[in-house]
């Protein structure tokens, strides 16, 4: 704890000596000026409900006396977690003036979760009064389908930063901006079952074969006013905030739940004001 303690207290004093050495000199990018930064927050303003696929199971085992596989459930998307430590993406700006800027922000997720096979179980014991021995049986379980999620983000637009006079020392080395993007987002989520239980008449029994894979495809187009404020450590180095003013997507999603069968269309609009904060820290390379 103590060395936490010193080591934190190092840091601030290095961070306030750096502050105050580059006091007297010019720290916010001019015109040539190329930042990149690296984005921590939620920037999913869309996503596919990942519920939109169930089990193919579900279609065969209504009424079916099975236990669930652990961590089996319909809870995956790469939108988890989402929080102001988890990495939104990269986002470049280069300065064609003091006073504006092009920005472009992208972003790529990926997960995956191998699948399980099912398990029909194994029937308990019976006494001597015909009843169950507690403990002889092994109880059904439901397989779960491998699964993938794939998201793209992208953003590309223009930023507007107001210069204040810099004789105000608290404004000194703070860059403050407003700007505008246009959004494109695709996202792709897949489930494959390698083998699934069926009830028949009461009874569970296996069934497994190349059925497919069903899938959820969404694209969203859209823009947003943003707006933020950088802090200029040193010449290189800034930490800067950043919200949606006003964020408009619309999203367009094809769900495939059972391979062969048409898929079902479904649109998607989303409106928010000032959602989505997003924490930078960043590098102006020249």
């Amino acid at each position: 704890m103590c060395r936490k303690i010193i080591s934190l207290i190092s840091l601030s004093l290095v961070l306030c000596t750096a502050v105050y050495a580059q006091g007297k000199m010019e720290l916010l990018p001019k015109k040539g000026s190329f930042t990149v930064a690296l984005v921590l927050g939620d920037n999913d303003v869309t996503d596919i409900n990942p519920a939109v696929l169930p089990n193919y199971s579900i279609y065969d085992s209504y009424g079916a006396t099975y236990v669930e596989r652990l961590g089996a459930d319909d809870n995956f998307s790469v939108k988890e977690p989402a929080s102001l430590t988890n990495m939104a993406g990269i986002s470049l700006n280069y300065f064609l003036s003091d006073k504006i800027s092009l920005n472009l922000f992208g972003s790529y997720g990926y997960k995956t979760s191998p699948g399980e096979e099912a398990y029909t179980g194994v029937a308990p014991l019976k006494d001597s009064d015909n009843m169950n021995i507690e403990g002889s049986g092994i109880p059904a379980i439901q397989g779960s389908p491998e699964t993938e999620n794939h998201k793209l983000y992208l953003s590309a637009g223009a930023d507007y930063h107001f210069k204040f006079d810099q004789d105000v020392r608290a404004l000194k080395n703070t860059d403050f901006y407003l700007g505008g993007r246009f959004n494109f987002m695709y996202e792709r989520l897949e489930k494959t079952q390698i083998s699934w239980l069926i009830s028949k008449d009461g009874d569970l029994s296996l069934n497994s074969g190349a059925e497919g894979t069903a899938t959820a495809e969404a694209i969203g187009f859209g823009g947003s006013l943003v707006g933020g404020v950088d802090y200029y450590f040193t010449q290189s180095l800034f930490i800067g905030l950043e919200v949606n003013v006003f964020n408009f997507m619309y999203q367009h999603t094809e769900i495939v739940q059972m391979p062969g069968v048409q898929g079902a269309d479904q649109t998607t609009t989303f409106m928010n004001a000032m959602s989505y904060p997003r924490l930078k820290i960043g590098f102006k390379i020249f």
